[in-house]
């Protein structure tokens, strides 16, 4: 155990208080082994204060410390100052202990900052970090703000028409979303602060300027298995519960020995994701294949642990909101209900269990844990990725040592098309289900379609299903799976939306690590706000109705203060609304994406670099498409499935036990992804070329890193200092002895302004208490009753030699023999001689009735 500086110092106390009563036993014990019995009557006295002082006469319960016959008032006082010093000793080893030094904050100080370089992976692989002007794509169509020029020419019969298509982004939206942050504070972002943290310069045929930076996608590391918040370039990632804030690294420029704190607004976009158990499972057995070394599973069944059996007789409302999901609070656990009903219903039905008529349910012919088993009803798929014999090849698969993720419900069934109308009728004439009708499970959770208007209401959220890893049924070990074991994998449905908020990010910088190291976040909280009239105002570009989500997403970003729709935005038709939060704008969809494929993390919308309103549904996207490699469906990027990862396997394993565990997973593999997606470019004295429009036409811009900022900013900063505190407890010892000693010290005050005691009376007390005055003035009465003074009594009876320790019954002092009777008495060794004025002393002292 490592001792602290308080701890030591009370050792040392103790240590002292041990050797100075040592020392003041041992150095009379020395004394008297150094002194005879005949010595002058002044040494006596000199030897008595040493003797009577130490604690020789306590131990040895002398005369001094006797009890019986003394004056109360002197017992008492004697008593009460060996208690006091006790006390003081005591004190003096336990009062030490109370006492600590902190590092805690002192003064607030304005400072300039300097970019921070991060020297993790995240930070070396932006060496050769280029940016080029924003731009983007409404389809067909030009984009608010924008332009199509159409040029035909005659050929022949016909006409070719090409068309070329204004991709910039009018200033007005950078100057003004910029300066809506910055009036929220100077540290918040905008989307215009975003950008790809890998790009490309990729071709646009129909921009123009003919290029356009593309996001070039590439992993960069794996920051969920790590569950706190972390710091890498450009980015503030919340690994524990989902979110991503943008900041271009910076720390103060002066180093302070104990390290500085200080506190941000900083924009975060974060999913939010609710599920529901289907309270069905898929089970199978492990058997070894003959083409692999590795155990397969087999014998695939569909069992009901209530999801079916107990399904609700009726249904929720499945139909899409009349104004789309809006900006009010959306019960994402409703929806992911509404989707686990619809899914397990149109299973029902596809299993001919019930009719394909939710309004009216009359039978479910279905009993508690009944199972529907692979190699019992061909329409499920038997874990083997073949063609049934419609043509219609299975892809699905479940895994015990993985986790999935997917867009599409009702997948695990061998569906046809929706263009494949002949092959349904073969496969299930009774109810008909086809995938169109698991398409608008798809689409009456999301809320938004892809002919929605592009507009604030027009909020994401996407849904799908979550297959948790495997469990064993058999009671076995589930890290060592065994030949013939039994398992069983849980499924819920889950809907999940993504949000803007600004959080308070308080910073810690000890100025002495490498580079992003020394930084950490402390602590990273909504911000709070006074009344709802302090709320940040949030703003969401209302396309014409001629666009559609399937083609555009819309700009959002924080409006300036003083005004809520800025006249040169009026034009554009900007929607506002006052609150903490913006429920962010976007479309997921099992059919079509606005911006990319399923399970691609790169937008196929030629000409559009827009990261700010693309990355998070990306994002959303891929991490509700989660799945191991091998399969078609696997985006070639990192594994989040747990298939190559044990400790990624051994954390899903824990999380998909329960729904909220489920909802944990796609929350941080969205976070995930969207860190090696994009990074921030604000940061205190840092601004990036291309959020300010400085891009010189025709090429792209290198990113502005001015470490020295010797103009930057101020920045109030809170500096860490060292101080001593103490522990109050242990300074109850150290009280009592101050009130004892107030008591002593005011009755002597008291005493001596009443006069009764000072100076003059301690030393005339002193002197006639004094051995050698006690002795001389019995020994010598005549000549002790003349003498005044300390001089004048050392020179007359001082220097006169006394014998003292006589045996049991002799006198207790005498005066010594001169001459050779003295001599010859000391060297034989005989009784003391006692002299006739000795006699007559010990005669005077006998008591009555002796001889």
């Amino acid at each position: 155990m490592e001792l602290t500086v308080a701890e030591v110092s009370g050792l040392i106390a103790a240590g002292v208080f041990v050797l100075q009563q040592l020392l003041s036993l041992i150095f009379p014990a020395a004394l008297v082994g150094f002194v005879h019995e005949e010595n002058t009557a002044v040494t006596w006295s000199v030897l008595g204060r040493s003797l009577q002082s130490s604690p020789w006469p306590t131990i040895l319960r002398t005369d001094t410390a006797a009890r019986h016959g003394v004056q109360r008032r002197v017992s008492n006082g004697l008593t009460l100052q060996t208690v006091t010093v006790l006390l003081i000793s005591v004190a003096a080893i336990v009062t030490p202990l109370g006492l600590y030094s902190t590092i805690e904050p002192g003064e607030i100080e304005l400072e300039r900052f300097k970019f921070v370089k991060d020297e993790s992976p995240f930070g070396y692989a932006l060496n050769a970090r280029v940016s080029g002007p924003f731009s983007r794509n409404c389809g067909s169509l030009p984009c608010p703000g924008s332009w199509r020029n159409s040029t035909c020419v005659q050929e022949g019969l016909g006409q070719n028409c090409t068309s070329e298509f204004g991709r910039a982004i009018p200033d007005v939206w950078r100057s003004t979303f910029r300066e809506g942050a910055r009036q929220v504070s100077e540290s918040v972002s905008s989307i215009f602060d975003i950008q790809w943290r890998n790009q490309i310069n990729a071709t646009d045929p129909y921009g123009e300027r003919s290029w356009y930076m593309q996001s070039g996608y590439r992993q960069t590391g794996i920051l969920i298995l790590e569950p706190t918040v972390q710091l890498v370039d450009g980015l503030i990632v919340d690994a524990k519960n989902g979110g991503i804030g943008f900041r271009n690294h910076t720390a103060p420029a002066a180093a302070h020995e104990y390290g500085s704190t200080w506190t941000e607004d900083i924009l975060f976009i974060e999913p939010e994701t609710e599920c529901i158990n289907l309270n069905v499972t898929f089970d199978f057995r492990l058997v070894d294949t003959t083409y692999s070394k590795r155990l397969a599973p087999r014998h695939l069944a569909l069992t009901d642990h209530g999801g079916f059996s107990a399904l609700a007789r009726t249904g929720p409302d499945i139909s899409l909101p009349a104004d789309g999901n809006g900006q009010s609070p959306i019960d994402l656990r409703e929806r992911a209900y509404k989707a686990a009903w619809t899914n397990n219903f149109l299973t029902l039905a596809y299993f001919n269990a019930t009719d394909l008529n939710p309004a009216n349910i009359t039978r479910l012919d279905v009993t508690p844990g009944m199972s529907f088993k692979a190699d019992e009803i061909v329409d499920l798929p038997t874990n083997d990725p073949k063609s049934d014999a419609n043509g219609t090849t299975n892809t699905f698969y479940v895994d015990f040592q993985s986790l999935r993720s997917n867009l599409e419900f009702g997948e695990y069934l061998a569906l046809s098309s929706p263009r494949d109308k002949s092959s349904s009728s073969a496969k299930n004439p009774n109810n008909g289900v086809r995938v169109e009708h698991f398409n608008l499970v798809s689409s009456m959770c999301g809320g938004v379609a892809g002919t929605s208007p592009v507009n604030i209401n027009s909020s994401l959220v996407g849904c799908g299903l979550v297959y948790g890893t495997a469990y064993r049924t058999d009671g076995g070990d589930e890290l060592s799976p065994q030949l013939l074991s039994n398992w069983s994998v849980p499924v819920y449905s889950c809907a999940a939306s993504v949000r803007a908020i600004i959080r308070t990010v308080t910073f810690q910088y000890n100025g002495t690590g490498p580079g992003l190291a020394a930084l950490k976040v402390t602590s990273a909280v909504p911000k709070k706000y006074e009344s709802p009239a302090d709320y940040p105002v949030w703003a969401v570009e209302s396309m014409p109705r001629a666009n559609m989500m399937k083609d555009a997403q819309p700009l959002w970003g924080l409006l300036p203060e003083d005004s809520s729709t800025p006249p040169s935005l009026r034009m554009h038709n900007l929607t506002t609304i006052q609150q903490p939060s913006l429920r962010l704008p976007g479309l997921i969809d099992p059919v079509y994406s606005t911006i990319g494929t399923v399970n691609d993390y790169v937008s196929t919308k030629t000409g559009q670099n827009l990261p700010g309103v693309d990355f998070y549904t990306l994002a959303l996207t891929n991490a509700l498409g989660i799945a191991r490699p091998g399969t078609g469906s696997y985006p070639n990027y990192a594994d989040y499935s747990g298939l190559t990862s044990l400790a990624m396997y051994a954390k899903w394993r824990n999380l998909s036990r329960t729904e909220t565990g489920a909802a944990s997973i796609i929350n941080i593999v969205w976070t995930d992804i969207a860190a090696n997606a994009v990074i921030g470019t604000k940061g205190w004295g840092l601004d990036d070329p291309a959020t300010l429009g400085e891009q010189e036409e025709g090429r792209v811009v290198r990113r502005s890193d001015d470490e020295n900022n010797k103009h930057g900013p101020r920045v109030p900063v809170t500096v860490y200092v060292r101080r001593v505190r103490y522990r109050l407890p242990f300074v109850v010892p150290a009280i009592v002895v101050l009130v004892l000693a107030l008591g002593i010290f005011v009755t002597w005050l008291v005493l001596t302004l009443l006069g009764r005691t000072g100076p003059a009376k301690m030393r005339r007390l002193l002197d006639a208490t004094s051995p050698g005055r006690i002795l001389g003035g019995f020994l010598w009465p005549g000549k002790a009753a003349t003498i005044r003074g300390t001089n004048e009594w050392v020179k007359t009876l001082g220097t006169k030699v006394v014998v003292v320790g006589g045996s049991a019954g002799e006198a207790v002092a005498v005066a010594a023999m001169t001459g050779e009777e003295s001599k010859v008495h000391r060297e034989n060794k005989e009784g003391p001689v006692v002299s006739e004025e000795s006699v007559q002393l010990m005669r005077e002292d006998r008591p009555t009735g002796e001889a």
